[in-house]
């Protein structure tokens, strides 16, 4: 009986263990597309703010929706490798998981932290308009928000609209979540 006991403080002891350290973490995930142009200018600047916060409690991802076939998932690694990004990434069969979290273009920006999404949008204002960009961004949305959380856990700004390549919702999907 007290065996029992004993085991179940320890499983909810570890239960807890690791609940508590996966909150810990601010999880920013960039949705993207290895054909999309925007997509492929921004890896430069995701691989700069990886950089920046890598000595901090935040993971980094890329996510690329729709690879269905060995030949997109060679496209996904070779993207990854010829852009020299240095972060995990994550592949998903379908657009569910983007439809999901309301993402609508690549490259658009996910960052969550104990479950809830605290940003979402353009990683900065750098594209204003379908081909139309400054030479630099004025404005960092992610950097704000990333610095935001780890400070005081304050994000002022908590969505904006990012400029990309549609992603392809399936009309099965879209019908869906009309219903």
């Amino acid at each position: 009986m007290k065996l029992s006991i004993l085991y179940t403080i320890l499983l909810c002891s570890l239960m807890t263990f690791t609940k508590t350290q996966a909150q810990e973490k601010i999880l920013v995930q960039f949705f993207m597309h290895t054909t999309c142009p925007i997509s492929q200018k921004y890896t430069l600047t995701i691989n700069e703010i990886a950089k920046k916060f890598q000595n901090q409690p935040v993971q980094f991802e890329l996510i690329f929706l729709d690879i269905k076939s060995t030949n997109q998932l060679k496209e996904v690694k070779e993207f990854v490798q010829v852009y020299k990004i240095q972060i995990p990434f994550k592949t998903y069969k379908n657009t569910d998981y983007a439809q999901q979290m309301g993402i609508k273009v690549t490259p658009e920006v996910l960052v969550t932290h104990d479950n809830q999404i605290q940003y979402q949008g353009a990683i900065d204002d750098w594209f204003i308009d379908w081909g139309k960009n400054k030479k630099q961004p004025e404005q960092f949305y992610l950097i704000n928000a990333i610095n935001g959380m780890l400070t005081s856990q304050n994000v002022w700004i908590k969505k904006t609209n990012a400029v990309g390549c549609l992603i392809e919702f399936k009309k099965k999907q879209l019908a869906q979540n009309n219903l």
